[in-house]
């Protein structure tokens, strides 16, 4: 896997208030309708499935104005390629990472290589978000899963911030609580639900991050993610493209059914979903609790 090339990285073509003079063009660059989220919170913001939605991170779009502007001069427009490696398990976290496009994923690496998937990120949050509460180092290995891009920023930077800045600070503790809960789900989806519970759990996340019905995907990979044989993940995506809920070409996994996937998925979409919604639907009040 690919470590982070730093001539990749650079800054990006905007800079201090002219950017945000205008609202619109601020959204343009961050805001979008996940739909993790409530519709009636979003009513400013492009529909993730429309054609003319432009990519974003909804945590920096919660924002106003002027704290997203005391951000700028520390965020840095990024790649994010396929299997890069953003965090390595036990090693310090110097950058955390806002995803416009793309996803990444926390993996737990074992002692003999052997690693399963605890967590996903897209644009609707962070990587790195443990870094706020003073974590240096990452328990997981982070990597990208779908290419894209992202904003990222030093770890430093982002724990100075989000000191001075209360709305910044709830945002954090929100969205580590809604991740938490979905590490928690994941561990438990992985030991109690079978196979095709678990892979269905993953494309509707994965879905609710990109711009398309295709997500593309080996089965290799999904195997690798869901901690499970190719030949496990094979044979239950044949199943549910028989039942017309999937369809499989060489590389891509395409949503055809999205409500049949949710048929066959267990709770835990919807209990991660719903927790997104409460929690960063009014930051500051998981932050007062």
């Amino acid at each position: 896997m690919a470590e982070l090339d730093e001539d990749l990285c650079r800054t990006p073509t905007f800079s201090g208030t002219d950017c945000c003079q205008d609202r619109t063009d601020r959204q343009n660059f961050v805001a979008l309708g996940w739909p993790f989220l409530p519709k009636d919170d979003l009513t400013h913001m492009p529909s993730l499935r429309s054609p003319s939605a432009t990519p974003g991170n909804y945590l920096l779009s919660r924002l106003s104005d002027t704290d997203f502007e005391r951000l700028l001069p520390h965020l840095q427009a990024c790649p994010l390629n396929l299997s890069q490696v953003l965090h390595k398990a036990r090693s310090v976290i110097d950058y955390v990472y806002f995803p416009l496009r793309g996803t990444a994923s926390a993996v737990t690496i074992m002692e003999n290589g052997a690693g399963i998937e605890v967590a996903t990120v897209g644009n609707e949050g962070m990587v790195g978000v443990m870094a706020f509460f003073g974590a240096k180092i990452s328990p997981n290995q982070v990597i990208v899963q779908l290419a894209g891009d992202a904003l990222r920023m030093s770890a430093h930077a982002l724990t100075e911030e989000a000191g001075r800045n209360r709305a910044l600070h709830d945002l954090l503790i929100a969205y580590h609580t809604a991740f938490y809960t979905q590490v928690s789900q994941t561990v438990a989806c992985n030991g109690l639900h079978q196979i095709e519970q678990r892979c269905c759990r993953w494309l509707l996340m994965t879905h609710d991050r990109v711009l398309s019905d295709d997500i593309p995907l080996t089965h290799e990979y999904l195997a690798i993610m869901l901690g499970v044989r190719r030949a496990s993940v094979s044979e239950v995506l044949r199943y549910l493209q028989k039942r017309g809920v999937v369809e499989n070409v060489r590389g891509v996994i395409r949503v055809k059914d999205r409500a049949g996937l949710e048929a066959v998925c267990c709770e835990c979409y919807k209990v991660v979903k719903e927790e997104f919604q409460r929690l960063l639907s009014n930051p500051r009040s998981v932050a007062d609790a």
